[in-house]
């Protein structure tokens, strides 16, 4: 009830009066509606409106577009990423077959410079064993010598001796060559 009085307390005087304040507001607001109407303004907001429509869809089309070209680019990064990614599978098992043929070639590398050593020692072995047989030769003739020329020394006269002495050497000097 107070809101309606308060409307009318503020009027003062009869309704169609200048004085009266609803009265100027109402024709205010009438004018104001006539001259959005006179000036077509519901079209030109409708322009308005069109334009932001028309840009908006502008914007969603080139969203649309951009959307397919990373959707594609996504696509081919996770095509090429499997491929990294068997490719680098590919080159673990390359590497693990070049690591055990590398192990392989340096096992029978290693089993070859064994064996040569092998021989080399056997060789070494045989050489030294010809030599020892060959010192103790000698020093067995050297103590025969020595031995049969005591005897012989001993055992015999002067002449005898250096007869049989030279013959002796001839004979081991016949023998050993």
């Amino acid at each position: 009830m107070m809101v309606g009085t308060g409307s009318v307390q503020a009027a003062s005087g009869p309704f169609f009066s200048l004085g009266n304040t609803d009265f100027v507001v109402s024709i205010s607001f009438i004018i104001f509606i006539a001259a959005i109407i006179y000036f077509k303004a519901p079209k030109f907001v409708a322009k308005l409106i069109d334009g932001q429509i028309a840009k908006i869809e502008g914007q969603l089309k080139e969203a649309s577009s951009v959307k397919e070209d990373a959707q594609t680019l996504l696509e081919n990064l996770q095509k090429k990423q499997e491929e990294a990614e068997e490719h680098a599978i590919r080159i673990k098992e390359q590497a693990q077959k070049d690591k055990e043929l590398a192990i392989e070639e340096a096992q029978n590398s290693i089993q070859g410079l064994v064996d040569r050593k092998l021989q080399n020692s056997r060789e070494q072995v045989r050489a030294s064993e010809a030599k020892a047989i060959a010192n103790i030769k000698n020093q067995a003739i050297d103590l025969a010598i020595d031995a049969a020329s005591e005897v012989i020394f001993r055992s015999m006269g002067g002449d005898d001796r250096r007869t049989i002495i030279d013959q002796s050497i001839k004979d081991i000097n016949k023998y050993l060559n």
